[in-house]
């Protein structure tokens, strides 16, 4: 398969990506309003505010392209700050689950308008994401020539119809001596502050989230097994959805940060982060969907409801049976 014909491959994949990503969130978004057990509290709210982004994210993904083809450098940098954002409201979610268990943490940190700083930062991190890319990886003339014959020869494509984000770390000088690039370098590092904090706050409240569901709701009454339920529920949920974009996008543009910083040339005859990075918002719904017992219900539901239309009563006692669930909640 030659480049070109695989950059068409990454077009498709993005086209088809996109719209199912479209389907699942919408999906995901009635589930969370029409099918939430009551108790579930403001966390409905963050999964809500999360599920948004993620179908905004799709339809940026749509616009601006694998390539960002035909497209101006704004777009590409919306579409790298989405990538921002996502490593940003992933945390949030492991911070507010750790602070659903720990009353401690939960009263210093989330108690009244402390909630909105899970809301207010993702878009923080966007914009310092997006600033990054702009300043310190934006077209330059010197990342324009050293692209034009890449871009020629693996796509056919003129650099000036192409919009891009990109860092130059080893140019050469006048004299044909290789210089490491200041920008290139800071911005990268730059971005791995955000990384770090995002994989390390995952890190943190993850393993006390589940070091509290593991010991201590061992120790509760057995009428307290809805609240054992659920808490599994959520954390498994959230495990599987952070593994996600940690398989699809951290590993590979992790990668292809690296091993330029290092000078070593990956010369991927199949690129492959735009197929993964198409990938990830098309099935990040699907965890909550299937882990969480009262969504996964109602699909079941749906499903038999297709299957057995013509069956009334079936049908009605399957829709009508509700769970009875509580969890800790973060309300004020």
């Amino acid at each position: 398969m030659l480049t070109e014909e695989w950059y068409e491959l990454e077009g498709w994949t993005q086209d088809i990506c996109g719209i199912i990503s479209i389907f699942t969130n919408l999906f995901l978004m009635y589930l969370i309003l029409t099918k939430s057990p009551v108790a579930l509290g403001s966390y409905k709210w963050l999964m809500m505010f999360t599920t948004c982004f993620e179908l905004a994210y799709a339809l940026v993904n749509l616009i601006a392209g694998s390539v960002s083809l035909a497209l101006d450098s704004f777009w590409t940098v919306v579409y790298c700050a989405c990538f921002g954002f996502s490593l940003a409201i992933i945390a949030c979610h492991f911070v507010y689950r750790y602070g659903a268990v720990e009353l401690d943490f939960r009263k210093k940190y989330l108690i009244g308008y402390k909630q909105l700083l899970l809301y207010v930062f993702p878009f923080f991190i966007s914009i310092i994401w997006g600033i990054i890319c702009w300043v310190y990886c934006g077209e330059t003339p010197q990342r324009t020539d050293y692209l034009r014959n890449k871009m020629m020869d693996n796509y056919h494509l003129k650099i000036e119809d192409v919009g891009y984000v990109s860092s130059y770390y080893w140019p050469v000088d006048e004299n044909g001596q290789v210089y490491p690039d200041f920008d290139s370098f800071f911005g990268t590092s730059l971005m791995w502050v955000i990384v770090g904090i995002s994989v390390g706050s995952v890190l943190y409240f993850g393993i006390g989230c589940y070091t509290w569901i593991s010991k201590k709701l061992e120790s509760m009454s057995s009428q307290s097994d809805a609240i054992k339920s659920l808490q599994k529920q959520l954390f498994n949920a959230l495990v599987v959805q952070s593994a996600i974009p940690f398989i699809l996008m951290y590993v590979p543009i992790g990668m292809a940060f690296v091993f330029p910083m290092l000078n070593i040339e990956l010369n991927l005859k199949y690129p492959f982060i735009s197929l993964t990075v198409a990938i990830y918002p098309a099935i990040d719904p699907l965890p909550s969907i299937l882990i969480i017992a009262s969504y996964r219900k109602a699909c079941i539901d749906m499903i038999r409801s297709l299957k057995c239309w013509g069956d009334k009563g079936k049908v009605t006692a399957n829709n009508t049976r509700v769970d009875s669930i509580v969890m800790f909640t973060i309300d004020a």
